[in-house]
């Protein structure tokens, strides 16, 4: 939270301020803040976009679901069931989520690998 950020707000938007902290104080959701207290949770999340906005607050793992780490997840299947039978010299295979394949008749060198998984160059 972004106290420049804070001087700006109107008085509804303060006082949404005050809610969610005190939400998070006790531990419990924002919906579930509003519900004990009898206010309207529809409204105030309106406020609660407009501080999303501005950038007074940010929201909650946001960060974690919609951004990767730069890792791709991988799949490690059986050998027979991914080499048709033409193709029974491939000893490594890799598959890019966009579509593309390599395969190699052997394993490739380590520096090779490096590189192409890093993304320099070659």
């Amino acid at each position: 939270m972004s106290e420049r950020n804070v001087g700006t707000l109107n008085e509804r938007e303060r006082a949404c301020l005050a809610h969610l902290r005190q939400a998070t104080e006790m531990g419990v959701s924002f919906s579930q803040y509003c519900r004990e207290r009898d206010l309207k949770f529809h409204q105030w999340m309106w406020v609660k976009r407009g501080l999303f906005r501005k950038g007074v607050i940010e929201r909650a793992g946001r960060t974690a679901k919609g951004k990767s780490a730069g890792f791709a997840p991988v799949r490690i299947v059986p050998a027979a069931a991914t080499m048709p039978t033409t193709a029974a010299a491939t000893v490594c295979r890799i598959r890019h989520p966009s579509g593309w394949t390599i395969e190699c008749a052997s394993f490739p060198e380590a520096s090779w690998m490096s590189a192409l998984l890093s993304g320099e160059a070659a």
